[in-house]
């Protein structure tokens, strides 16, 4: 019986999923975010060079605080201020919170879902109404084709000195 409700669970987050991105498409709102891909995409073609070294500059400032952060929580556990159970410890509280928002999302589609008296057929039948008015795969490689170069990221060495 759990393997029954665990593959309707899969196939009724499945298809909610999937109605929720071509409903999100279909929206102005979904038409904008493509947009803003599309304009994006030709933006990069036009400018890919400009682009590049903005995201290596961006790559290597993120890789900086990574290093910076590396070597404060390196300092701390040296010094005692911090210890592996505090961090064992954080790690768990930051887990537990991404589990809860997750259950709480979930139980909201299955109220939403239940409100309106959904079954997975109707959920299926949706998504395929949705996508029919989506272009397809091959339409979308096309918009969205991108020349891309090799991208070379130096960052610092991480060994203690």
């Amino acid at each position: 019986m759990v393997k029954k409700s665990s593959i309707f669970t899969s196939i009724l987050l499945g298809a909610a999923g999937g109605a929720a991105a071509a409903a999100f498409l279909a929206t102005k709102t979904g038409q904008v975010v493509k947009k803003k891909v599309l304009d994006f995409t030709k933006d990069y073609q036009e400018n890919h060079e400009e682009i590049n070294a903005e995201w290596i500059q961006k790559a290597q400032d993120l890789g900086q605080q990574a290093v910076d952060k590396y070597e404060t929580v390196r300092d701390q556990l040296t010094s005692g201020e911090l210890t592996v159970d505090d961090l064992v410890q954080s790690g768990k509280e930051k887990a537990q919170l991404v589990k809860a928002q997750s259950l709480e999302k979930f139980e909201q589609i299955k109220e939403k879902i239940a409100e309106q008296n959904l079954t997975t057929a109707d959920l299926v039948e949706s998504i395929k109404e949705k996508t029919q008015t989506l272009p397809s795969a091959e339409e979308l490689e096309e918009e969205l084709a991108v020349t891309t170069e090799d991208i070379e990221i130096d960052l610092p060495n991480l060994e203690e000195e």
